[in-house]
């Protein structure tokens, strides 16, 4: 049985991540007796969102929206929060302690004080000695809560966190100075998105059975807080939730445009306060985490099970992060900061007056790579044809990577910019002459799936591509983002109908292809391949020849990794862990033709794959590479 490379893989980039992380405390901290450069605060508490499938419920038969019928798992007494910092009076604020205090050290307790509140108010901290308390806010106006943390060591740290309830104004308000005449024009450019119609477009389905859909549908709908939502002014209309479904009593008696013309008309469609919270106590509150989306977009219960959503490398599970360096790639804010509108990224605390502070947040509380990383809230750029709908992505279309060579990314812009091997010819020309320490970053997708050979050192031969640079047109997401595993087609026993029974973290926006649900290891074989090749059962496709030499014709996955474990075998490795060398590598630990021959091995290796994301590419390179460091041909194996 071929031993698999996975474990040893991991074990490497294990190592590197060390490696990298002794490199990044040097470049905040500076070098031992250097003097204290300014230090960001740490957040031993943020808050927490509670999204769409989530268990929370409103207690006292208290309920969000008042239903005659609908779906099971819409429950009406389920509460929803944005996680954002503003949120309406007489709705809960959630708030979530960290795991790992600013030292790494597991935090062993947390209490919660609040030591601020409003005029009259009667707020208290519910479960204010756990991980997770909350605050049910009673009136209008600023509310702080302080968070002391004990690790295991006994040691302690505290943070604090401000909430500020209000009441909804709506989007004409907003627009008084979000369209363009005192801040940048974000109105005009939402006019053009499906939020800013979507009760209006709905309209026409509505009837007493779908109340399910307004809450999502319009801004402010809760019927337990006091916010003076869509809700609140439909009673002053003459609506009764006693009565039942508003949406029934809307349709019996009124027409969209007296809807649109009545109080509650102001609040309709998904406006500014629909992710930025109430705002007749203007508190600019905004988030990158996925939680502001989560309240209506179940997609986030995807999401969770991502590689993004747990964070990589720089961005631990607790959110810090203190390389500027990486910010692009590894968080939310930082990538739409420096990616999208071309800003250097500088955090609050590291702000002077010559160069502001173009992150909102310090590093232990910035938001990983999530909804509003890749979509625009408020552009509806490049609509489909078809539909006439748009996804909204902060990219599309070609993508020039940075060593130089275009390609057509398509609906997969936003990926292959951070998937897109990060280094650029002088690196290269650098690391081959011995002058750098490391090879290719993490991210050598791009580079790998579109068969870029300037950005490996291919000894001269020439490689060819597999057929997945034409058919897979829209790169990344066309594969990754394939409809969720099936599970089972549910009661209804109808495959693609509303019961069906599927992977969360398999497919859509989990972007696996293959991973574990309810105890079984899942791959999405049929949604991701299916279109192309009809009787694959297995990303392990059987190749067509022997291309690693062990006298077997084997998966293609097979085969890569034994010719990985050919190549490593030749490899220089790393004198204490006996893993191949990573870093340093340079003109004193390795000769041109090792260097070379390293930097092909972890372009392969990072990119993950193992040749099926473009199987000519890695298989001939890793054979020239043997070749390279051997002076003959993989033997027993059929040459690419």
């Amino acid at each position: 049985m071929k031993v698999r490379l996975r474990r040893f893989v991991l074990l490497a980039s294990i190592v590197m991540t060390g490696l990298i992380a002794v490199a990044a405390f040097l470049a905040v901290h500076g070098p031992p007796g250097a003097a204290a450069p300014p230090q960001p605060t740490f957040a031993y508490g943020l808050m927490r969102a509670v999204n769409v499938g989530a268990g929370e419920v409103y207690p006292d038969q208290k309920v969000a929206i008042t239903l005659n019928k609908g779906y099971g798992y819409q429950d009406n007494n389920k509460i929803i929060t944005s996680g954002l910092s503003q949120v309406a009076v007489g709705s809960y604020a959630y708030f979530e302690g960290k795991a790992k205090d600013d030292a790494g050290k597991t935090i062993a307790s947390w209490k919660w004080t609040l030591v601020e509140r409003p005029t009259y108010s009667q707020a208290a901290l519910e479960k204010a000695d756990t991980q997770f308390p909350r605050l049910l806010t009673d009136k209008a106006g600023t509310y702080q809560v302080k968070i002391t943390a004990k690790n295991v060591d006994g040691a302690e740290g505290s943070s604090t966190l401000t909430v500020t309830a209000a009441t909804y104004v709506g989007v004409e308000r907003c627009s008084m100075c979000h369209s363009g005449n005192v801040m940048p024009d974000q109105v005009t450019p939402w006019r053009e998105t499906g939020h800013a119609t979507k009760f209006e477009v709905t309209w026409p389905s509505y009837s007493a059975t779908s109340d399910y859909c307004i809450k999502c549908h319009v801004t402010g709908y809760n019927e337990a807080d006091q916010g003076n939502g869509f809700d609140n002014l439909a009673r002053l209309s003459g609506w009764d939730p006693s009565k039942g479904s508003l949406l029934g009593w809307l349709k019996a008696s009124w027409t969209l445009d007296q809807t649109l013309q009545a109080p509650m008309g102001k609040l309709a469609n998904i406006q500014c306060e629909s992710c930025h919270g109430p705002t007749s106590i203007h508190a600019e509150a905004k988030s990158y985490d996925p939680g502001v989306c989560g309240q209506c977009h179940g997609q986030i219960n995807q999401w969770r099970y991502s590689g993004h959503a747990k964070g990589t490398g720089y961005l631990s599970a607790d959110r810090q992060n203190y390389n500027a360096g990486c910010v692009k790639c590894h968080t939310g804010e930082g990538f739409v900061e420096q990616i999208i509108r071309g800003k250097t990224p500088v955090w609050p605390y590291l702000a002077t007056a010559s160069q502001p502070a173009t992150l909102s947040t310090d590093p232990s509380e910035m938001a990983p790579i999530a909804c509003a990383t890749c979509h625009d809230p408020h552009a509806a750029t490049d609509p489909d044809v078809t539909n006439q709908k748009s996804k909204q992505l902060r990219l599309e279309g070609d993508v020039k990577l940075p060593i130089g060579v275009t390609v057509k990314a398509g609906e997969s812009a936003v990926c292959v910019t951070c998937h897109d091997g990060r280094r650029d010819a002088t690196y290269m020309k650098n690391y081959l002459a011995g002058t750098g320490t490391r090879g290719p970053h993490g991210n050598t997708q791009a580079p790998v799936f579109y068969g870029v050979t300037q950005f490996a050192f291919p000894f001269g031969a020439t490689l060819t591509n597999s057929a997945h640079t034409t058919v897979v047109t829209e790169g990344c997401a066309q594969c990754h983002m394939a409809p969720n595993y099936l599970v089972s087609p549910g009661p209804d026993g109808k495959e693609g109908t509303r019961d069906d029974v599927t992977a969360l973290s398999v497919g859509g926006h989990s972007w696996n292809v293959e991973g574990e649900w309810e105890g079984k290891m899942l791959q999405n074989v049929k949604n991701a391949c299916g279109s192309c090749h009809t009787d694959l059962t297995s990303f392990d496709r059987t190749a067509r020849s022997d291309y690693d030499g062990d006298g077997q014709v084997e998966g293609i996955q097979d085969e890569v990794e034994g010719l990985l474990a050919l190549l490593a075998d030749k490899l220089p490795k790393n004198a204490a862990t006996g893993a191949v060398l990573s870093s340093p590598i340079n003109a004193s630990t390795t000769t041109e033709v090792q260097r070379g021959a390293l930097w092909n091995y972890w372009l392969i290796v990072n990119d993950g794959s193992e040749g099926v994301h473009n199987t000519g590419f890695t298989v001939g390179l890793l054979q020239t590479t043997y070749k390279a460091l051997t002076g003959q041909n993989v033997p027993g194996a059929t040459i690419r």
